[in-house]
This record gives C-alpha cells, structure tokens and sequence, in this order.
C-alpha cells in the first residue's frame, strides 16, 4: 500500500490465454474485442499491457491461421492511446514464437559472420515480433518480446510476471500427464539439482514437436481426444476440498508449492508479488509463509465450469485487482494490496 500523498504508480495490465486457433478462443468476435478494447482505453494510463502467454495456440493451429484470427485484437490494442508498451511473453502453446525469434538472431549473426551463436538463457528480449505486422502502422505501442519472464517495480515493489508452464516441472500430481514428465525424468538421472535453463532446454522438444503437429490435422485430433481423456479422469481423482470458489485463494493455492520451487530460480525468490496464467483459473492469494501476493490472470476462452470466471484480466498500480469483462464494463473480482 502506497503512503498517503505518494505519486501514484505506474499501472500494468496484463492478460493471458486468449488461445487463437483453438475452438474454445472468445476474442474472435469482433465485437468482443471492440468492448474490452473500449474498456482498457478508459483505464488510465497504462504503461505496460503484458501478453501473459499462450496468446496463440500454436498447438491446434500453424501460424498464419493462429495470427490471422488474433489479427483484430492486435490491431485493435496497438490503437489504444493510452497504452505506453505492450510486451509479449509467449507461454507452451506459443513457445514457437520465441523459438523463432532466437533462430532468426543467430541466422543474423551467422549472416554478418559472428559463429558465437548467442546463449539460450533467460530473459531474452526482441524489440520487435512477428505480430507487429498486425499492428496499425500508425500506432504508437510496438509488440516487443520477452522471454521467458519479465520483472517490474511497481511503487517500489518488485513484481514478476511469468506464464506459468515452468510451474508444470514442480508439479506432484498427474505428473504422467504433464509435459514436463520427461524433463524431470532426464534432468534426475543427471543427479543435479534443475536450473531454469534445465527445464527450458528439456522442454523445448516436446513444444517443438507439438508445434509441429498442425501441419498434420489428424494429429491435433487424437492429441485433443487424449487431453479430454486425461481432463476427464484428472477431475474424477482431484480433493473435493479444493473444489471452492477461484476468487479465494482457492484454487491457486494448489500452485503455491510450485511456485514457491520456481521464484528461487528466477533469481528472485521473493518478489512482492507473482502474476502468472497458464492454468485459466483466475484468483488472488497470497504465498503461506513469505506475504508475496499471487495472482493469476484466468483466459478468454469457454469454460465448461460456470463457477470460473473468464474473459478476465489483472491490473497493478500499488494494488493487484482481478477484473472481469462483464455487460455493464469493468467488473471487479478481487483487490489485495501489495506490501
């Protein structure tokens, strides 16, 4: 909490999982866009919009398809005036659009004769992304690249901002069915202990390969008929006693753990606060024993669950809000004020 009489802080927006290409996205109705567009333009200024990942579905769909359904979107946020940087910091789904980004940086150097291709570590950034092309050429706000996490000081307090799929590695349950499996599996007979870098490279093969599975359509088919399976019985077996309201610190808190085994590998074990997506149930919390506030963004996608909000964002100036798209505008689910 700022002290009375303190210059407000910047404002972040960030949102995630909108999943362009896959049949559950929402934000491919224009109209959908137009009003959440309308709404972020009378938040204030913002001086960063964060893209929290998997904003295109890179599994289900190639690139082009992918793009041309987030095409309105993009153009629609490059036109908002009051958004000073919209950054774009790709998750599992659009792992690709990373990976191809870092290719063609050492293609540059290998073109200007530099054979020291550039180190795969964290964070890398790009100026510029493949969905700046989107963009309204007029438009003030590029679509810069970070990856794998970003850091921000909000009202002097430090914020990290990851999309989350890293958490996958920590996870203890279904591990058999997450798509870290085979890291930790590789990285533990190695005997050591995982850094970030570990993780990333061991999960490089598996997003590289389900990159490439829309090029064969059947593919993406029985891979969708797998994960409903999967869903299926990952719902059947789960605690009864987490099955509360998202609003509460509930269901994140079967994060908590993870979290908690990933901060210290981001160089920064203890932030003020931790905002991720990735498992499209959005909330806010706090991690036991170390007051770092967590939030999670949620997803703009169909939900089966009628209790889990969608079509929801975080925002931070001082504070972390939850915010929900609803008829009349900006709703608000949740607001905890950052130490």
């Amino acid at each position: 909490m700022r002290e009375a009489g303190a210059a407000a802080p910047a404002k972040i927006v960030a949102i995630s999982d909108t999943h362009f290409g896959d049949r559950s996205m929402l934000l491919d109705d224009a109209e959908l866009v137009d009003r959440f567009t309308a709404v972020l333009s009378e938040r204030g200024e913002i001086s960063e919009l964060i893209l929290l990942g998997d904003i295109l579905d890179l599994w289900v769909k190639t690139p082009v398809p992918a793009l041309r359904k987030a095409h309105h979107l993009i153009e629609a946020l490059s036109r908002l005036e009051n958004v000073e940087k919209i950054i774009y910091v790709p998750g599992n789904h659009d792992h690709q659009m990373f990976l191809d980004a870092f290719r063609l940086e050492q293609d540059v150097r290998l073109m200007q004769g530099d054979l020291t291709a550039p180190k795969f570590m964290p964070a890398r950034h790009y100026g510029e992304t493949v969905i700046s092309g989107l963009a309204d050429p007029g438009a003030r706000p590029r679509f810069s690249m970070t990856y794998p996490f970003l850091v921000r000081s909000v009202g002097g307090s430090e914020v990290v901002f990851a999309h989350g799929h890293h958490l996958d590695f920590y996870a203890t349950s279904h591990g058999w069915a997450r798509t870290f499996w085979l890291g930790r599996h590789i990285i533990k007979k190695r005997r050591r202990k995982a850094t970030l870098h570990d993780i990333e490279m061991a999960n490089i093969p598996f997003c590289g390969a389900m990159s490439m599975a829309p090029w064969v359509p059947e593919l993406v088919n029985e891979g969708l008929r797998y994960y409903r399976i999967i869903s299926f019985f990952s719902k059947l077996f789960r605690s009864e006693s987490l099955q509360v309201s998202p609003l509460r610190d509930s269901l994140i808190r079967e994060n908590y753990e993870e979290i908690s085994q990933l901060l210290p590998q981001l160089g920064h074990p203890r932030p003020a606060c931790f905002i991720y997506g990735h498992t499209h149930r959005p909330g806010v919390g706090s991690l036991p024993d170390s007051g770092v506030v967590i939030a999670n963004t949620g997803s703009w996608t169909h939900v089966e669950d009628d209790e889990v909000p969608t079509r929801t964002w975080v925002e931070l100036d001082g504070d972390v809000k939850l915010y929900r798209l609803a008829r009349s505008g900006a709703e608000l689910l949740e607001a905890v004020a950052v130490e």
